[in-house]
């Protein structure tokens, strides 16, 4: 019987020797055996240059197989998975037929099983990574997602628990699922694993809006060759300064389709939910402005910039359904400057009785209501002083 053979690189780009340390013959056999059932193995040191990915290599039979080894100490958030978008990069970069991609866990202190760790093993495990020894350290049952809407609600739940998980969100509209991810900081990298899981199990195309820090920032360019490989995913690269220029682009100047918008309402307010009915189905949740694009374009009073920075502006927005949207920009529904829900006066009875019947809250959420939204409402409200409304829920 032919012998695996193990080829790492010892390594680490700031330790010499680390996966030499690490990689004992326990370990050595324990992921042979769970790989090739047998525990017979050779091992190859490329000292050419330093381990990328805490990859290991594995090759047996014809097939190659890729290791992405979990931290030792575990610290943080990012902690046993901050290499692993790398190992994911360099296995799509092997043109090898053969292949697999394993994630193992090394010996270790520290908790790798957080509400965001786990989200994040569930990502990999849809976009095909397989996990060799997780049930000798977690006894739950994780499974793949089986579809985008399970991923969304996850992400929603994981990014209310903790806010410092707020670095990138999955929506989806009617014919289109839409990701939205920073391409800097310590986050850059979760736009792939977000793209090649979500793509496993989409039902539509995918756009992804990679949100830079300025115009210069982009994905590393081994991500966007790994995103090349998705058939049904196209890639905005969009800032601050490419919508600055989108809007002003165009000629009406009264509609900001910018993803930076919809970015900086989701980190403001969270996933999208109706903030008058309580509706939580994406596809029909828009970012509705308080102070209007088409309002902020004609304002002589203010430059290109400071229009731009209120149309663009997280706080000058909250997410409505369709049917809410519409009534809110039809001054058919308005809202007092403590947050209370207005109808016009004129409005018939039966169309008030049908507005109460689909509208379930009477009042803003207290997180929506910031100084800054009031600003903008009294922006709004000010060109409403010919509208005589009441409450609705009087």
């Amino acid at each position: 019987m032919p012998q695996a053979i193990f080829t790492y690189r010892p390594n680490a780009q700031k330790t010499y020797g680390l996966f030499d340390e690490i990689l004992t013959p326990e370990v050595l056999r324990d992921i042979c055996h769970r790989i090739t059932g047998q525990n017979q193995y050779q091992v190859v040191r490329d000292t050419s240059t330093y381990n990328k990915g805490r990859l290991l290599l594995l090759e047996w039979q014809g097939t190659k197989n890729y290791i992405s080894l979990s931290e030792t100490e575990i610290a943080g958030r990012n902690s046993s998975l901050q290499s692993v978008p790398t190992a994911i990069n360099i296995f799509y970069a092997d043109p090898s037929a053969n292949k697999r991609l394993y994630y193992y866990f090394m010996p270790h202190v520290g908790n790798p099983f957080t509400d965001y760790h786990l989200f994040a093993y569930k990502l990999l495990m849809t976009a095909g990574v397989r996990f060799l020894n997780i049930g000798d350290y977690y006894h739950g049952n994780l499974q793949p997602y089986s579809n985008v809407d399970e991923i969304i609600q996850d992400r929603n739940d994981n990014q209310q628990s903790n806010a410092s998980n707020n670095s990138s969100y999955v929506s989806r509209t009617i014919d289109k699922i839409q990701i939205y991810a920073k391409v800097y900081g310590a986050s850059k990298y979760e736009s792939t694993l977000l793209a090649l899981a979500v793509a496993h199990i989409a039902d539509n195309p995918i756009d992804l809006y990679n949100i830079c820090e300025q115009d210069l920032s982009q994905l590393p360019q081994s991500s966007l060759n790994t995103l090349a490989h998705i058939p049904n995913l196209t890639i905005h690269n969009t800032s601050l300064t490419f919508d600055r220029r989108q809007l002003f682009d165009t000629p009406e100047r009264n509609e900001l389709r910018s993803s930076a918008y919809t970015y900086n309402l989701f980190q403001r307010i969270g996933y999208k939910k109706c903030a008058l009915c309580g509706c939580d189905i994406p596809q029909i949740i828009q970012g509705a402005h308080i102070w209007g694009v088409s309002e902020i374009s004609h304002n002589v009073n203010l430059s290109d910039e400071e229009k731009f920075v209120h149309a663009t502006n997280g706080h000058n927005g909250l997410w409505l359904c369709q049917n809410h949207h519409k009534l809110f920009d039809a001054d058919i529904l308005l809202f007092s400057p403590e947050g209370h829900l207005l109808v016009r006066d004129n409005v018939p009875h039966s169309s008030a009785e049908y507005l109460q019947t689909i509208t379930t809250s009477h009042e803003l959420p207290r997180n929506i209501l910031s100084d800054d939204f009031r600003w903008y409402l009294s922006q709004h409200n000010a060109l409403k002083t010919d509208i005589h409304c009441h409450r609705l829920f009087a």
